[in-house]
Order: structure tokens, then sequence, then C-alpha cells
């Protein structure tokens, strides 16, 4: 008997036309997203420091919009949630701790994708790295989401040169096996060093394009994330540690792999050029999330003079360095607040679409092209609401509120330390005249003086306004939060709880709004089916979905439920949406559980 075909199709109430005319191009721009893992703020040359140079990445900057205030997530898995859902991962239960190989969650299928909205404007969709939003079954991969191919890891991170995730349970048991995948077939017999397996591929998409359609190509590497325990910083082997002017050896590595990225990078526009696209290609770089300088998976990222790192709610995890360029740019430093689930809908305005539904990201493009007002003036920052940690940040036009436990959490400044310099550092601008994109765009004509490009430097250069050590910071509670002007203190030092209570209470009142709209995650679903011992050492999907509905979501529907139609009988089944949480009550008696309502009566 033949096997029956699992459909998990969705309709929803987003449309977009391929016949919507687009209002800023010709025709529709290829789209290049870079996006790096766990690269900190100070990491990118572009924002004043010369310890580490990454002269492709700056020299791309100064002809770009440079996200001087941009936000991400504060960790991996929300990150890239946001991005390709343009909706608060809080929302969808995918906020908080990163996924486990292992459990069994992902993007719910009621939700349409990035990829998918361009495939319908005619694009060829390609993944090439990191996934991290979904891998139990075959639903939630890439290719069934919206992408043609994906070539790279289902999870969270591994070994550079094994390809393997390495996992611990809470209970301390130990799952390990290869995760890298060119679409359904794992890659045993790859040995490249990750950085240049994920750049090759991405060239060779570039080159066997048919220039026919317009391209998304979705570039997620996994560097310079830590790798597993035995390993965690690998820069290449194959040839000698630079970077002999940085004295703390473990920041030397990391340096190398930055480097390597930076030339990835380089390898990627240069073969843009060479296949005709670049003039017609939007690019975006930008990292998912802070790094974690130390900890667990620390990779000796700096992310100074901001306070905090990677998974906390300081702006050292969530404000990180992006950037957008198309040849038709005027390079500017655009200050305008921005968001990652924005790029949803302002990447598809550019493409010639838009979204007919009501979402958390809000179309940009406009702002960044002309250089104006920002059309966001709120972020919601972060929701934690595990069994360890309580607590939210939310940003409304210059001001910042942080509320609630945050005991455990890095709360401080990290980093200073691997600042140090033996010698003398490497010279600037001979790195930036010398590199692949610069010797792009001279054969483009495309110049800058001197001057302009140090001006920019400049502008995008954040000091810090005091020494990193001894400082006496607010730490939040559950009965007293901290308030900060960000604009004026993005270094998070001066606390205005008290100075500013009017405006404390204002966000505190919309930050309650926005946390009771959570979808709360519950404990990791983690599986022993998942074992990669049960697939000869490859983490593979391990339930085998029977789905034959369709979830619908009509405009004229009920919120509070969602239908399902059988495809093989027609007939219509209505269940509980649970993507809806309840509002914060402050008759209960649980934490939350009331900690605003405590928080309301300070005042």
């Amino acid at each position: 008997m033949q096997k029956r075909r699992c459909w998990c199709l969705i309709v929803c109430s987003i449309s977009l036309s391929a016949a919507y005319r687009n209002p800023y191009f010709r025709r529709s721009p290829n789209i290049l997203f870079f996006m790096v893992d766990d690269m900190g703020w100070r990491d990118l040359s572009l924002h004043g420091s010369n310890q580490i140079l990454t002269p492709n990445l700056d020299r791309m900057a100064y002809q770009s919009v440079v996200l001087q205030s941009y936000y991400s997530e504060a960790i991996c898995t929300p990150a890239r949630t946001a991005l390709l859902t343009g909706v608060y991962p809080s929302k969808l239960g995918m906020h908080g701790m990163p996924l486990y190989n292992s459990e069994d969650r992902g993007i719910p299928l009621t939700e349409r994708l990035l990829p998918s909205y361009l495939k319908e404007l005619g694009y060829a969709t390609h993944l090439v790295g990191k996934w991290h939003v979904g891998m139990s079954k075959k639903e939630y991969l890439p290719t069934s989401r919206g992408y043609d191919s994906h070539y790279g890891m289902r999870g969270g991170f591994i070994d550079y040169y094994t390809y393997n995730k390495v996992e611990t349970w809470p209970n301390g048991r130990l799952l390990f096996g290869l995760d890298l995948f060119n679409n359904d077939k794992p890659q045993e017999e790859e040995q490249r060093y990750i950085v240049d397996a994920l750049t090759d591929r991405a060239v060779n998409v570039i080159r066997q394009h048919n220039s026919s359609s317009p391209l998304f190509l979705h570039i997620t590497h996994n560097a310079p994330h830590a790798g597993n325990g035995g390993g965690a910083l690998q820069p290449p082997l194959y040839s000698s540690i630079k970077h002999q002017h940085i004295a703390n050896s473990d920041r030397r590595l990391y340096a190398e792999i930055v480097s390597h990225i930076d030339q990835s990078f380089g390898e990627v526009v240069r073969a843009l050029s060479e296949n005709g696209m670049l003039e017609d290609t939007i690019i975006i770089f930008a990292s998912d999330n802070g790094a974690p300088t130390t900890g667990e998976f620390s990779n000796w990222g700096i992310n100074l003079p901001f306070r905090g790192k990677k998974n906390t709610p300081w702006e050292g995890a969530v404000r990180v360095p992006a950037f957008v360029w198309h040849s038709s740019f005027t390079p500017t430093v655009w200050k305008g607040l921005m968001h990652i689930t924005d790029w949803l809908p302002t990447l598809l305005a550019a493409a010639g679409g838009k979204v007919d539904k009501q979402i958390d990201g809000v179309n940009q493009w406009e702002s960044i092209i002309r250089n104006s007002n920002s059309q966001r003036n709120e972020v919601l920052i972060a929701v934690e609401d595990s069994s360890r940690n309580i607590y939210g940040a939310y940003r409304s036009g210059d001001y910042k509120i942080v509320i609630g436990n945050v005991t455990g959490v890095s709360n401080d400044y990290y980093g200073e330390e691997f600042l140090a310099i033996k010698g003398k550092e490497p010279e600037y601008l001979p790195s930036l005249r010398s590199c692949v994109v610069s010797r792009i765009f001279d054969r483009m004509g495309i110049y800058r003086q001197n001057e302009d490009i140090l001006a920019m430097r400049r502008a995008t250069t954040i000091n810090a306004q005091g020494p990193f050590t001894n400082v006496t910071l607010c730490i939040p509670t559950l009965t007293r939060g901290c308030l900060y002007n960000v604009r004026e203190d993005p270094g998070e030092r001066n606390d205005l709880w008290q100075r500013e209570n009017s405006i404390a209470t204002r966000l505190i009142n919309r930050l309650r709004e926005l946390w009771a709209m959570q979808l709360r995650r519950g404990p990791p679903a983690l599986s022993a089916a998942s074992d990669p011992a049960n697939f000869n050492y490859i983490w593979m999907p391990w339930i085998k979905s029977n789905c034959t509905t369709v979830a619908t979501t009509p405009d004229n529907s009920n919120k509070n439920t969602i239908s399902y139609i059988n495809l093989d009988d027609g007939k219509r089944t209505e269940v509980k949406n649970l993507t809806l949480s309840a509002v914060v009550n402050c008759e209960g008696t649980t934490i939350l559980k009331n900690f605003f309502c405590i928080l309301r009566s300070v005042f």
C-alpha cells in the first residue's frame, strides 16, 4: 500500500501578491542576509576597536546604512524565530532558553515564514548554515518552511571539524551525533572547516543561480559561537595563528574565527560581483545576539561598552552590530529604533510585497532609505518566565525598563581584561584598502575618502561613560525595577527609577500587557527517542507526523479557536487556540506571577 503523503499546509490570513508593483526597483532585488552567531558589539572594528580587524565587513558598512539602534533577541532560537516570523517569540512559545536538539518544539506550523513569502513573489530561496527553530519532525525543517534548499546544521551549535553536536540533559544524560545536512542527506564525508564549507556552498548557490528570478540567500554561520566543551574555540588549523598583538590567548583564537568570518563575507560579495548580481542585491549583516564573554559556552567575544552578555536583559545581549547595503544607498549611520522582527515586513516591501496581517514587525524600508524617523517607538526586549528566573525588559522611546528576578543572570560588564594589547595594533586604513570588498568597489567606481570613513567610524563608536570595574549598578528585584535613558546612557549605569517614576509606571503598564500575550513554554519536552545512537549517531527527526489537516485562521474567525480542515473528508474541527495567554491576574497567588501587581503598588 502506498504510504500516505503527509500534508501540513497552512492557509493564513496573510496575503502577498506576486503582481504587487515594486515601487523601489525596476525588478525585485536579490537579498543576501548574512547572520553571524554570538558576535559582540566590540568585535566589529567598525565600532572603533583595532584589536580585531574586519575590513570586508567595515568597507561594506561604510557604503551602507549602519543600524546604530538595532535590537535582536538575547539568544539564538528566539532571534531566528523573530526574524523568520516578524512576531515576538514570546507569543509563539519560542522565547527564553534555546532549543535542545532533542526537544520537540519548533516555530508553530501555523506561522508562515519569510522565505515562504518571498517564494510567492518569485524568489529562489536558500538557507546555508544554522537553523535552530525546530528539528523533531520533517515539518519543522527548512525545506518544509519555504526554503528551496538547506545546507548546514539543524540545531544550535556543532564542532567546527567533526560537525557533531554534544548535548547534555539536565539529568546528566549525554547525547551526541552528526548535525550537518545537505537537505535530507547527512554530510558524513565532509572534511572542510565548517566556515569554509558554508562559504563554498553559498558561493555555489550564487554561481548556479538562474537570473530569471531573484535570489534570497540566507547565510547563518555557526561562528563565532563556541563549539562543544572539548573544543570551544576552533580557528582554522591550516594557517598560523596571527593577532600576536592580543595578549589573551583565548581572545586571540576568537579573533582568528572572526577574521575568517570577515573573509567569508568578502568571498560571498566577490561571487555576487563576478556573477553580475551585486548591484541588484540588498545585503544585510547582523549578529543574532551579543557575545557570551564568560561562563557557559563562552567565546571571549566582547559587548563593551554595553552591560551584560548573551541571554540577559541588558544591552550587551540584544543591541548588536548590523547594517544594510544596496548600491543605490547614501551611506549613513541611522539612529532609528529597529527590531529583528522588522526585517520580514521591511524586506517584503523592498521586494514589492506586503503583509496583510497584524504582526509585531514594522516596515522600516522608507525610513532606512530616506534616513527618516523610525516607524517603531517600542521594543519588547525580553520575557523570561522560567523556574529559575522571572524578568522582563522593554524599551519605549529613549527609556528602557528591566524588572523581575535576575538572580544568577550576568548583570555586570565583561571582557575588559581581554582587550589587553602587547605590542603594536594593526593599522586600520591599510587593511580597508587591500580587502576584497574594497577592490570590488574600486572596479565599480565606488570610493570613499579616508576622512569620510573615519568620520563614519566615529559616528558608530559608542564610548564608555566610565570605568567597568567597581561600578554600583542597579539590580532589579520583584519589588523594584531599573529604569534607564539608553540614548543618553547606553551602558545602563544611571538608574532613574526614583527620579522618573511616572515614566517607570507607564513602561510597567505596557510591559504588563505584552507579558500577558506570551505563550508559556513549560519544561523542555526532551525525548529519548531523539538519541542519535538510534540513527547511527546522526541527529535525525524522530517524530513521524500523521498530519492530514490544514490549519486556518480566517479574518472573521473566533480568535480563541483554530479551525482544522481534514484533507480526506473536508470536515472542520475547532480547537482552543493555545497561542493565547491569560492576562496577568492581580488576584492570584503565583509569582508573576504578580510582580507587576506588586510594582503597581509601589508608586
